[in-house]
């Protein structure tokens, strides 16, 4: 017996599997991006499947040397579902980190066979890496935290928020995950927080893709798959429900809530960015005032029944993904496309929600609750397009303008020809500018700009500004609009975009011109190819509000 205990020792089958760090210390610390490895590659030791990943051309670390560190596990069956899990977006929301890294051991111990056999996975615990370091107890005080490390930052080492930052791609964060994007092409993607804001009685909230201009079947179905989510766990007995905030923000029992309404449309954020590639995405927000290792398991039980549902219906998301892109690509075939430049919130149900009022410390931790009352409100939780412009057959980029746009252009993996290749039997479109607002305060790290305005055929150009030539435009990048990624492409793109190059300042330039620039004007740095238009009317905003979470 003991030759064999000694041999099995020898072996690893007696081996520990390895615990995260709030296990390892009663939920003392949550875990460094050294400890995250530790774990992950201890779990490599202990059973076989795990691996390192790392998305060809992607940056290996961030500004500050901290690694980007991913793995992949894949499923036992050839036709397993691609899904991505990314955490630690925001650091001080932790209880992904902490999370994703259970499901991984579970997956390894053969506690979810089906789940093992039909996902291949990559999963990313700390995306931000140096926020993830970072720790401090002083962070995030009005949540119960780990008393000894505290938790990390909520931006990363420049002070950006990575999770406004999918468009611009300003973060080498950023720029690993669109590597891993098109290298691993996910059907689906899990991004994984902590809310900040509304006292609830949800044990966790969490969204679809909303996203501005997206396939709208496409919208609903990963609705759907939220709300049979949802369904399934409030009969296990977690209640869940689709992420957002009482309105008014702060009620109080003067002022009750009047209405629940969920966040942004923008793509900049990873949970709407998906779906312009015609892919889904789900957002978990577990919440805050609930104690920290009961957010862990929350959003480890909300993580797993995503993943069976996704098992569930694997070929129906197949499908899904296909008939969106169809749909895209039957647009273009049957005529000009068109496509929302703004969004408004719109109702989708009306639902019975609880509001607590709360009795708070010192920190603003809830301790208690004054009372707690059952409403039903309506509940705004999808947004519809406003503001539609027909979609030209592509845009022409300056070529002055090309060593900054096209690498950001190539890592969204939007399909970038030689002007010279452009449709020439097609009208070239000037932009008419009706009007703009500079942001008077800086946003990431820019003074953001707006425009409104309409591609013309006939604009007179200003006097001196500079021509374009037929030389100019031969050298310059065009980026048809009916390829694959064409919607990404417009809202990169369209100047009236408030999520696009010229909206994040990569034009600034030549659209800025202040006080000492004496020059002759330059030129507008986008043209359009086909399909000119009116200036579209409605409420699209030059001050619309910014998402609070």
């Amino acid at each position: 017996m003991r030759s064999l205990l000694v041999g099995l020792a020898a072996t690893g089958l007696l081996a520990q599997w390895p615990e995260t760090i709030p296990e390892r210390t009663q939920f003392a610390r949550t875990s460094t991006v050294a400890e995250v490895r530790g774990f992950m590659e201890a779990l490599r030791k202990r059973a076989p499947g795990l691996e390192p990943y790392r998305p060809a051309g992607a940056p290996r670390a961030t500004e500050t040397g901290k690694p980007l560190l991913a793995w992949r596990l894949k499923g036992t069956s050839p036709d397993a579902l691609r899904v991505y899990v990314n955490a630690n977006i925001h650091a001080g929301e932790v209880e992904g980190k902490e999370a994703i890294q259970q499901v991984v051991r579970e997956l390894l111990q053969g506690k979810h066979p089906d789940l093992r056999r039909n996902l291949d996975l990559v999963v990313m615990p700390a995306y931000n890496a140096d926020g993830t370091d970072a720790l401090d107890p002083a962070i995030r005080p009005w949540q119960p935290n780990p008393s000894e490390s505290g938790v990390g930052r909520r931006e990363n080492a420049q002070g950006l928020d990575l999770n406004r930052d999918l468009m611009k791609a300003a973060a080498p964060n950023t720029r690993w995950l669109l590597a891993m994007l098109q290298d691993f092409d996910p059907a689906a993607v899990l991004d994984l927080h902590t809310t900040n804001g509304s006292t609830h009685g949800f044990h966790l909230t969490h969204g679809p893709a909303c996203t501005l201009g997206a396939d709208e079947g496409l919208l609903a179905f990963n609705r759907r798959m939220l709300v049979e989510v949802r369904e399934e766990l409030k009969a296990e007995g977690m209640p869940t429900y689709d992420y957002g905030n009482f309105a008014p923000y702060r009620p109080t029992p003067d002022k009750p809530p009047t209405a629940w309404e969920t966040y942004d449309a923008h793509p900049r954020l990873l949970t709407n960015y998906p779906a312009l590639r015609n892919r889904l995405a789900v957002l978990s927000e577990s919440y805050v005032y609930r104690a920290w290792p009961d957010r862990i398991s929350d959003t480890r039980r909300f993580v797993l029944a995503c993943f069976r549902w996704m098992v569930a219906h694997r070929n129906e998301i197949r499908s899904e993904l296909r008939q969106a892109q169809r749909r895209w690509s039957e647009g273009w075939a049957n005529g000009q496309v068109s496509l929302p430049l703004s969004a408004k919130l719109k109702e989708v149900e009306r639902y019975a929600f609880e509001w607590v009022d709360p009795i708070r410390d010192a920190k603003g931790r809830l301790v208690g609750e004054k009372s707690r009352t059952r409403l039903e409100l309506p509940s705004f939780v999808g947004f519809e397009g406003q503001d539609f412009v027909p979609v030209p057959r592509g845009y022409l980029v300056d070529p002055a303008f090309a060593p900054a746009v096209l690498p950001l252009l190539r890592a969204h993996g939007v399909q970038v020809l030689e002007g010279r290749r452009r449709p020439k039997g097609l009208p070239l479109l000037f932009f008419q500018e009706t009007a703009r607002k500079l942001a008077t305060s800086a946003y990431q790290g820019t003074f953001t700009l707006e425009l409104r305005g309409a591609w013309k055929a006939d604009l007179q150009p200003q006097k001196l500004q500079a021509a374009w030539t037929p030389a100019d435009l031969d050298r310059a990048l065009y980026v048809p609009m009916d390829q694959p990624l064409g919607r990404l492409a417009f809202y990169l793109l369209d100047p009236r975009s408030t999520d696009s190059l010229a909206f994040w300042g990569l034009f600034h330039p030549a659209l800025l011109r202040g006080d000492g620039m004496w020059g002759e004007p330059p030129r507008f740095p986008i043209l359009a190819v086909g399909g000119g238009e009116s200036a579209p009317t409605g409420p699209h905003s030059l001050s619309a509000p910014l998402a609070q979470e």
